[in-house]
């Protein structure tokens, strides 16, 4: 079942590595973070783009793995511009919840990268890793 190329298969695998993308961009994130708290938008820019080169490689590797129509350069170009809109859109509410409602910027960012997953994934599978 894992194995396949179905979206159900896909997403297991999805999940996986993305727990591992966003293991490595909340660490960032929280280290940046406690050295300067208010510092909360560098600490996502260079939480997302850890994050991001770790995950290029994996969901390219495993994520979807099968015969893929474009080329890794075309890909790693879509793939730039989800992280472009995921960094704009993670950013802004970022900023919302923090700046203006004062949330607890490590809570925040958890809720903010469950919206990120979901948009990442559709976008990664209709977009970035087309099929045949």
């Amino acid at each position: 079942m894992l194995t396949g190329n179905g979206i159900v298969a896909q997403a297991v695998r999805y999940v996986a590595v993305g727990l591992a993308v966003l293991a490595a961009d909340f660490a960032i994130y929280s280290a940046i973070l406690l050295a300067a708290p208010e510092r909360f938008l560098a600490a996502n820019l260079a939480g997302k783009v850890v994050g991001a080169a770790l995950g290029f490689v994996l969901h390219r590797t495993v994520t979807f793995r099968w015969a893929q129509r474009d080329p890794a350069t075309r890909q790693l170009l879509s793939y730039l511009a989800v992280l472009g809109f995921n960094l704009l859109l993670s950013s802004l509410l970022l900023w919302l919840a923090i700046d203006r409602l004062g949330a607890n910027p490590y809570l925040v960012k958890l809720a903010v990268d469950i919206v990120i997953v979901g948009t990442a994934f559709l976008l990664s599978r209709l977009w970035v890793y087309r099929r045949l």
